[in-house]
């Protein structure tokens, strides 16, 4: 009896084995991939052409909002959209660096000239991610203004790295506040003036999620534990993060492809690309010890991707003309080299982006405006 009952408590103990066995060596894979990521991304972006060269759409007087503008990849974006002449909403935490931004794009125009324009309208608006009643306050100036928003680049976004746990609004963990339900709830906010551009004769419109390879670092969203209130570490809360916005994306996707009525053929226009920039030498590292940040900024140039060239994917996104069409079977999600890429099997579950979705909706329903409502009633019927 005794013999039957280790070899039963054997069986029950296998499948817990295997389970630890598949996740370290699921685990050593993504490591490996995003390891291989960082030590070859020059050539795996040898082919792609200068930023200024990306694209084949005239986006001349189109109105852009990019998030995170004032340092990095989102500066770098932002001064390509002003030099090709669109009106330009540049949403940022701080208006002084955004005054200061405002200036070197006027500048910048002024220098190039040759254009038909060169009056560029470039205003700044004030977003801070931190504060979902930010988010409202930008969203409803942006939306009373009535005019079209023909593309979205939700670009601002935190790595803490080693830093301790940061708790935003007494509510939610820093990552998964800016990272996902900030941008996810500004999304929403706009669509009205989304679906205005998308509604137009021939018309669409973009939204352009700026995510990250590390979102395949994570095998699954912690519904019960979202804020990590234990075995919190910065990288799983950032590539918690960056896979609830890739499954929330998908659901909003999905959601406005089946409205039905008047609105049903312009939210079908409203297009959702994600991608991955690439590893980009930026203030990423800017929470490590000062010799840390030495180093890196010493070594990882060598291998690392300027923000003017992390931001090419971003601008192939919102400027080639068939971007959306051929990324179709892989979720809409570009790699650093503006190619396709597969994303990783958890961001490809619409189970787990419904459910994502339902939770986004729970947390952010007391911030959306009548007309969000309304459109988010129309996308859950």
């Amino acid at each position: 009896g005794s013999s039957r009952s280790r070899e039963r408590e054997r069986e029950r103990e296998r499948p817990s084995q295997s389970t630890g066995r598949s996740t370290m060596s699921r685990w050593a894979k993504d490591f490996a991939g995003v390891t291989y990521d960082v030590l070859f991304q020059r050539w795996i972006c040898r082919k792609v052409p200068a930023m200024r060269n990306i694209g084949d759409e005239d986006i001349v007087g189109l109105n852009v909002v990019v998030t995170g503008c004032t340092s990095g990849i989102g500066k770098a974006a932002a001064y390509e959209f002003a030099r090709r002449d669109c009106n330009l909403f540049l949403a940022c935490r701080n208006s002084s660096k955004g005054e200061k931004l405002r200036g070197e794009l006027l500048e910048m125009c002024r220098k190039e000239g040759g254009s038909k324009k060169r009056n560029n309208n470039i205003r700044i608006m004030i977003l801070d991610l931190s504060s979902l009643d930010s988010v409202v306050c930008f969203a409803k100036e942006f939306n009373s203004m009535k005019v079209p928003l023909d593309v979205l680049v939700n670009n601002a976004g935190v790595f803490a790295m080693g830093a301790p746990r940061t708790m935003c609004l007494g509510k939610y963990e820093l990552h998964l506040l800016t990272n996902f339900l900030s941008n996810g709830l500004l999304t929403l906010l706009l669509l009205p003036s989304l679906l205005r551009a998308a509604g137009s004769k021939g018309g669409k419109s973009k939204v352009i999620m700026v995510n990250s390879k590390l979102h395949q670092m994570c095998t699954g969203f912690k519904f019960g534990d979202p804020n990590f209130d234990k075995g919190y570490h910065s990288k799983k809360a950032y590539a918690q993060s960056k896979l609830a916005q890739f499954l929330f994306t998908n659901a909003l996707r999905t959601k406005l492809q089946s409205i039905e009525g008047a609105k049903g053929s312009a939210a079908s226009r409203v297009q959702l690309m994600t991608l991955h920039p690439g590893n980009v030498t930026t203030d990423v590292v800017r929470t490590l010890p000062n010799i840390v940040q030495k180093a890196y900024n010493t070594i990882m140039p060598l291998f690392l991707l300027s923000p003017e060239e992390g931001a090419r994917s971003t601008l192939f996104a919102a400027t080639a003309s068939t971007a959306n069409d051929d990324s179709k079977e892989v979720f809409n999600y570009f790699n650093s080299n503006c190619e396709p890429t597969m994303p990783s099997v958890e961001a490809r579950d619409p189970a787990e982006a419904q459910k994502v979705w339902e939770w986004t909706l729970g947390e952010v329903d007391p911030y959306l405006s009548k007309e969000a409502k309304e459109l988010v009633l129309a996308m859950n019927v």
